[in-house]
């Protein structure tokens, strides 16, 4: 199914001011008629903004997609809202918003849903199609740059729609103590190590780190108090100035190619026991997907 498809193009709104995320919502539920009657406005208005406020749906570029499952809906239904001018995020850090996807779906559509707003992401990757979003005052022609995009809603939700940036990474002839700088920093407890090309080659987490401060017999070590006679991560202190990433880190990560379903990541990390896994296309790192990234981008929703 192709994205376009789904939208109407009596569902597309074009140019006008808006000063708040509500009236803009109000306005695109309107033109969907009969299927949203109008005393159910202010409910969905409602639940929308509630959704928003608390889990703000923006994207670069000052992108807003907010949605929900409806009980009651019998329809999907899909919106667009340009903006002539920014404006504000009802939550105060928010960047100013340019652009509004609107998204309901029945609540057994959840699938179709999540398939749609990834299929919105990938359609805005293109610096182009957003500046013809931005810039194209004609219905017709905004339908039809997102058909020509050729973007398809997905069948089924893939690694590369879950997956979040790198946003840290280590050389494999980095230091152990400036490696250490990255860790400390990163949020996740494990970053990525790479070669020369910036191939994945495994990862430096905070098990290996302190595994090098502890004595090598530590398996046999039944009553932990024995551990007081040792002076503390002494190992680690002689080593930390010698050792590179390459030589602590874990190689016996998990990588899958951007295409692989999202269904077959979860069933990987419950078998392997893995908080995370990276996806890897080409030999190049692309991202990384962490268990609660499923739960956020896909449960959640």
């Amino acid at each position: 199914m192709k994205l376009h498809s789904l939208l109407n193009e009596d569902h597309i709104l074009i140019g006008g001011q808006a000063e708040r995320l509500d009236q803009v919502v109000r306005r695109m539920l309107e033109t969907f008629g009969s299927t949203i009657r109008e005393n159910r406005i202010d409910e969905v208005t409602t639940e929308l903004m509630g959704r928003e406020t608390r889990n703000p749906s923006m994207l670069a570029e000052g992108i807003c997609m907010p949605h929900v499952r409806l009980t009651w809906l019998d329809r999907f239904q899909f919106g667009l809202f340009v903006s002539d001018e920014p404006f504000r995020h009802p939550v105060e850090d928010m960047p100013t918003i340019n652009m509004v996807f609107i998204i309901l779906a029945p609540q057994n559509r959840n699938t179709m849903m999540l398939q749609t707003m990834a299929a919105i992401v990938r359609l805005l990757r293109s610096k182009e199609t957003y500046r013809g979003l931005m810039n194209i005052k004609s219905r017709p022609r905004i339908l039809r740059l997102i058909e020509e995009s050729g973007i398809d809603v997905k069948k089924a939700l893939v690694a590369a729609d879950v997956m979040n940036p790198i946003s840290h990474s280590i050389a494999g002839d980095m230091g152990l103590f400036e490696a250490l700088d990255v860790l400390v920093d990163a949020s996740d407890e494990g970053v990525p190590v790479l070669n020369e090309n910036r191939n994945l080659i495994g990862e430096l987490t905070s098990r290996e780190v302190l595994a090098l401060g502890m004595p090598k017999y530590l398996d046999l070590i039944v009553n932990p108090s024995m551990l007081e006679h040792f002076e503390p991560f002494a190992s680690f202190f002689q080593q930390e100035n010698s050792m590179k990433a390459r030589e602590v880190c874990r190689r016996d990560i998990i990588s899958v190619s951007p295409d692989t379903p999202i269904v077959q990541v979860a069933h990987l990390m419950m078998t392997r026991r893995e908080s995370r896994i990276y996806v890897v296309d080409e030999e190049q790192l692309h991202g990384i997907i962490l268990r609660k990234s499923i739960i956020a981008k896909v449960l959640h929703y």
